[in-house]
């Protein structure tokens, strides 16, 4: 299992109710991304995601955890939010 955290960014002022977030990516995630656990945190105009993924090697793992990224930032109550490299 690898660890793989992930940030994303918006709107300065934005913010978002974790556990609405969580119960989001949770729906989005599909069985062969292998995510086990998912841990969620909130800022303004920033969430950080720690994604626990099974899979046979880190970067696998990494590419399952940032398609579902992907599909997270597709959904309208996220639009105006976009992957960025972790600081």
């Amino acid at each position: 299992m690898y660890l793989i955290t992930l940030r994303l960014t918006g709107p300065d002022t934005a913010s978002v109710d974790p556990d609405c977030l969580t119960a989001l990516i949770e729906s989005l995630i599909e069985p062969a991304d292998g995510v086990e656990h998912l841990r969620v945190l909130c800022r303004p105009g920033r969430i950080d995601l720690a994604v626990f993924v099974l899979a046979g090697s880190a970067g696998a793992a990494g590419r399952a955890a940032h398609a579902l990224c992907r599909r997270v930032v597709a959904e309208p109550p996220l639009a105006d939010w976009r992957p960025t490299a972790n600081q």
